[in-house]
């Protein structure tokens, strides 16, 4: 597996299980994800604020890594609330940048044998599946935090045995 780093997994789950974008993700702290309601909130492009969740999965491993933050910088999980969520793996621990994060997941990705790997991939990757899966693209638009459907599908690559799916189950 390409992730050794705890930090590594959690992140590439949290990137594709909630669709957050990379900006996104470096500004938040530890204390704005609810682990127990797996939930979280950003302030997104044009600072708008929408709310976010976490799959069982992404969870699992994101406290798996806080697990391994608490006893790598020696704090409880009430002092860590305040810190950068993702952080450098060694000290001084500092919040990790957008391009932190792309020099990161692009290298997982060469470890990994994929190419053209980039956190916004996981991002489109996020609502194609969620699409493809049959949630409404209304919903998918709150999700990824677009105000026009049109931007949505830029992302989406639906799959064409679902529309035909789709229209034997509606047409008449």
């Amino acid at each position: 597996m390409a992730c050794v780093r705890p930090r590594d997994r959690a992140l590439i789950e949290f990137l594709y299980a909630t669709g957050v974008r990379v900006s996104e993700l470096c500004s938040l702290n530890i204390g704005d994800i609810d682990l127990y309601k797996q939930e979280f909130k950003v302030m997104g492009k044009g600072r708008k604020e929408r709310r976010l969740y976490i799959s069982d999965g992404a969870c699992f491993h994101l406290y798996r890594y806080l697990r391994w933050r608490m006893s790598k910088e020696g704090l409880t999980m009430e002092e860590l609330a305040s810190k950068p969520l993702f952080v450098s793996a060694k000290k001084p621990y500092s919040r990790m940048t957008v391009a932190g994060v792309q020099y990161l997941v692009k290298n997982l990705g060469k470890k990994a044998g994929v190419g053209n790997v980039h956190p916004h991939r996981f991002r489109r990757t996020f609502a194609t599946d969620l699409l493809n899966r049959g949630m409404r693209i209304e919903e998918v638009m709150v999700l990824m935090g677009h105000t026009k459907i049109e931007t949505t599908l830029i992302y989406c690559n639906i799959k064409q045995d679902n529309v035909r799916e789709s229209y034997r189950k509606y047409a008449a």
